[in-house]
């Protein structure tokens, strides 16, 4: 059998988490030669080059960025494995850690996580963040998964894998009182109705500028709020037009009180999950993957 030195892995895990040689030495409180001896031997052990230097930085290669998802999963296990030795905590070995793009609708999250949840084979520990945070702590191998409505951007010298989950129409719902304002002459009568929508720059709100612009639309904006569920609550109490996720339909559908005014045509949302291997191995993710695909309509890749 061929044994990994894993005092030469964690020396590696330091340096991908540190940035560079010289901080993880500071931080190890070892010598700058001494640290590179240590990640040459285990390059050479694996036969392939674990970084690549850019200008004056170290980056990850596509293989060091799997490499450092597998060490700070071996060096949690262990953690977990002295704390269950120690009487400190229960064994968390079947843990799915998940990160979940604060602009995601968290009943769509609830309803998309349904197969680990409602399930006993797996702890679940949700993150909620920017996208850059989790993608970061996803290459890292603090994540297994990243859910987010956008394109992701991988940080530099990580490689990182997105699986198409499928999308879903955007609608328009107001108080009764509001709907009868816009009446028939739906869209151009919204501009004289105010709107309760998500903030500037972020993605469901460029994807309602672009189709407000495509009608020649200047819509007044109420309130800008950075919270699906708070969005959605203004809007209910009729503080103005307020837009809803056709997946989510049926929920808004049930409360009293409110009507759909109309579909922003041409508009969707698309729903991603992103992880650091192309062929999920965890069947909890396999599971998400697949439930998510089924209820938005999204056939696998073949």
């Amino acid at each position: 059998m061929e044994w990994l030195n894993y005092h030469h892995l964690y020396y590696f895990s330091v340096i991908a988490r540190e940035g560079g040689v010289a901080p993880a030495a500071r931080k190890l409180k070892l010598t700058h030669s001494t640290l590179s001896a240590q990640l040459r031997a285990l390059e050479v052990h694996f036969g392939a080059p674990l970084f690549e230097r850019r200008g004056k930085r170290l980056v990850l290669t596509a293989f060091g960025a799997d490499a450092a998802a597998y060490a700070a999963d071996i060096f949690r296990l262990g953690r977990e494995l002295n704390d269950v030795a120690k009487g400190r905590g229960a064994a968390t070995r079947g843990a799915l850690r998940i990160g979940v793009v604060a602009g995601m609708p968290k009943t769509l999250v609830n309803h998309l996580l349904g197969p680990v949840l409602d399930g006993p084979d797996f702890a679940v520990a949700l993150r909620q963040d920017d996208p850059g945070r989790l993608l970061e702590a996803l290459s890292g191998g603090g994540l297994h998964l990243v859910l987010t409505n956008d394109v992701p951007t991988a940080p530099p010298g990580a490689t990182l894998h997105t699986h198409p989950l499928g999308e879903t129409d955007i609608l328009l719902f107001a108080s009764r009182a509001l709907a009868r304002r816009v009446g028939a002459a739906f869209p151009a009568s919204l501009g004289s109705v105010p709107f309760i929508l998500p903030l500037p720059g972020s993605p469901f709100r460029r994807r309602l500028d672009a189709w407000f612009a495509r009608h020649g639309l200047a819509v007044r904006a109420k309130v800008e709020v950075d919270d699906a569920g708070l969005l959605r609550a203004l809007g209910v109490a009729g503080r103005g037009v307020f837009p809803v996720r056709s997946a989510l339909r049926a929920e808004i559908e049930d409360l009293r009180g409110l009507e759909e005014i109309g579909a922003c045509d041409g508009v969707s949302e698309p729903y991603f999950a992103v992880t650091t291997e192309r062929r999920v191995r965890h069947p909890g993710v396999s599971a998400i993957i697949d439930i998510a695909r089924s209820e938005l309509n999204v056939a696998p890749p073949r």
